[in-house]
């Protein structure tokens, strides 16, 4: 029962936090509207496992220029709710490594990577992951500890 109490303490800390540092996983496109026109968004990578999805970059910003894949940046939430990217962050977010432990005989478990990364597809992995030419070159694989778990473009 402790580990949901951890985990519940936790959300509510990270829900309460008006500035984080994330990880972008995904290029800028033009894809959300805030009623007014479209908005440049990416999808950000904030630790342990969580992505958000469709982050605005606003307006005016020079720092689109800067939040490209692979690039560390600090999100700040707006007066509705949302986080939007307000600049480059100081650090990335680091990895992520669960290692179970036994505690009835001190034993510990493999450890399971959880880190979250995007880079540009290799010539190879475009042919391992699909037909080359089906898959554009270019392309952005997010990995989870090696793992793909999605193809961008």
């Amino acid at each position: 029962m402790s580990g949901v109490l951890t985990y519940l303490t936790q959300t509510q800390i990270t829900a309460n936090d008006p500035t984080i540092t994330g990880k972008v996983l995904s290029r800028p496109a033009l894809y959300a509207s805030d009623g007014a026109g479209l908005l440049w968004v990416v999808d950000v990578d904030i630790g342990n496992g969580q992505i958000l999805r469709n982050v605005a970059i606003p307006r005016n910003n020079r720092d689109l220029i800067y939040a490209d894949a692979g690039n560390a940046v600090t999100l700040e939430r707006t007066a509705n709710g949302f986080y939007q990217i307000v600049g480059l962050a100081p650090e990335m977010p680091g990895t992520y490594t669960l290692v179970e432990i036994d505690l009835g005989d001190y034993s510990f478990g493999a450890p399971v990577d959880l880190t979250i990364e995007s880079r540009v597809l290799t010539l190879e992995e475009l042919s391992i992951y699909g037909t080359f030419g089906i898959i554009p070159f270019g392309a952005i694989g997010i990995f989870q500890g090696g793992t793909l778990l999605e193809i961008t473009s």
